[in-house]
């Protein structure tokens, strides 16, 4: 039996089809700088059964034609106002069809066109593994690579201190998704995606880390993700650990538990190597810049041709 023929039976037994619909939500509001190089990082995969859903809540800048140019192309256009990101991805995946989910930020991107057709193959040949995840580069609002982190495999016990999944890089099955809830809690601004990740967790939910680029995280200036730590991520995380684990922790465990998951090495049980990782990090980012010889990482999307998605309208 070839390995496409083995594929197509295990796609068959946990999907029902050969190619499962893949959907990706994305949620936007004022991105105009960014938000055509995601939605062609999304048009622009070579896995044939997508359904594309962005969910505008009434942009004021020039994302509105950005969307009427890519109109024909994304399977379905929402702009009304909303009550915020996670209402957005919220409406976008109760009104969706795929058996596999994801969703995309719109200052984000899918770091080539391969990224969905390597989850599906993963999420496929592993059929225990309900969420699989893929590695993140950083990039700043030209699109230049700032720094990254190694693989790791995934861990359960780490996960509970801080959320090291990059949430651009996920992929899960509607089953799990259903079975945690069927839905985003709205009552987070910032840490929905750690809330939704500890949920599935709790119901029993097994994850996978997948050794492969697969996003490109926009980290700059006015970035949410960097401007609202303090004032609204942390006391989100708080009531996660607080719900989920055995409380709150504090930002500098969060922190040492992130470096610990992804290069192994700990303040109190390698405090040598831990010092050198500080001293080094600088360094070695600017150094793994360098060596990419490629400025602009999200340039990939200008390169390939979109293809039109199946209409939902």
């Amino acid at each position: 039996m070839t390995s496409a023929v083995a594929s197509s039976d295990a796609a068959q037994r946990r999907f029902g089809t050969n190619q499962p619909l893949v959907t990706i939500v994305t949620p936007s509001y004022n991105q105009g700088p960014f938000i055509e190089r995601t939605i062609r990082s999304v048009l622009c995969q070579d896995y044939p059964n997508i359904e594309y859903i962005v969910l505008d809540s009434m942009s004021t800048d020039k994302t509105k034609c950005v969307l009427k140019k890519y109109d024909k192309y994304i399977t379905r256009i929402v702009r009304e106002k909303d009550d915020g990101q996670s209402f957005a991805i919220n409406r976008g995946f109760s009104e969706s069809s795929g058996q596999i989910l994801a969703w995309l930020n719109s200052d984000d991107c899918y770091s080539s066109s391969r990224v969905v057709s390597q989850a599906v193959a993963y999420l496929v040949a592993n059929s225990t593994v309900d969420m699989a995840y893929g590695r993140r580069l950083y990039i700043d609002g030209h699109g230049n690579f700032c720094t990254s982190y190694p693989y790791h495999e995934f861990s359960e016990d780490q996960l509970r201190i801080s959320d090291f999944i990059p949430q651009e890089c996920a992929f899960w099955t509607r089953e799990i998704y259903d079975r945690s809830g069927g839905c985003i809690d709205t009552t987070y601004d910032f840490a929905m995606d750690y809330e939704l990740f500890m949920r599935f967790l709790a119901h029993g939910a097994k994850f996978a880390a997948i050794n492969s680029v697969f996003g490109l995280f926009r980290y700059y200036q006015d970035q949410k993700s960097r401007s609202l730590w303090l004032d609204v991520g942390i006391p989100e995380v708080a009531r996660i650990h607080t719900k989920y684990c055995e409380g709150p922790v504090s930002d500098v465990r969060m922190q040492k538990n992130f470096v610990e998951h992804f290069w192994g090495v700990s303040e109190m049980i390698t405090p040598v190597s831990y010092k050198r990782y500080h001293e080094l990090r600088g360094p070695f980012s600017s150094l793994a810049a360098t060596s990419r010889g490629i400025s602009q990482l999200d340039a990939w999307v200008s390169q390939r041709d979109v293809k039109i998605l199946s209409r939902c309208k």
